[in-house]
């Protein structure tokens, strides 16, 4: 314990633990976790509804994308932004907000996608690369300033 102490103490653990406060590195941290878990789950339904229940290709993919819409708002509500109160309308005001933040990120991501690929000419994979990079960040900021403001 006094170890611990002494490591809490230093001028260097110091700043980072206020500039994680000052930034809130945690949440987005949560985010990140919350954001490969909906992946994740829309990938593994994705395949088991394609290779297991032999669904084709095309509803196989969107009961991912379900899964992980679902998978996404339940644990930026609960787990992000923990919004299981603090804020009136619950479910009701939030919910419609999302699907809106996600509607407009599928439309960033297409938006960023073809104008880079049209006016920079980048290439294939660092066009995916930047618009996957680039899209969570503006979903996250709608959300945090907007779907899920308290």
């Amino acid at each position: 314990m006094i170890f611990q102490n002494q490591i809490l103490q230093k001028p260097y653990v110091i700043k980072l633990i206020q500039m994680f406060e000052k930034y809130n590195i945690a949440q987005v941290l949560r985010y990140g976790i919350v954001g490969v878990v909906a992946a994740s789950t829309h990938a593994l339904i994705a395949m088991v509804a394609f290779h297991v229940a032999t669904f084709a290709p095309t509803p196989s993919n969107f009961a991912g994308f379900v899964s992980g819409a679902l998978i996404s708002y339940f644990g930026s509500y609960y787990f992000t932004f923990k919004n299981t109160h603090g804020h009136q309308g619950g479910h009701v005001r939030t919910l419609p907000r999302f699907a809106l933040v996600w509607l407009m990120g599928i439309a960033i991501n297409v938006g960023l996608f073809k104008a880079f690929m049209a006016v920079f000419a980048i290439p294939f994979a660092l066009n995916v690369f930047i618009a996957v990079a680039l899209t969570p960040i503006a979903q996250f900021l709608m959300l945090k300033f907007w779907a899920f403001k308290k």
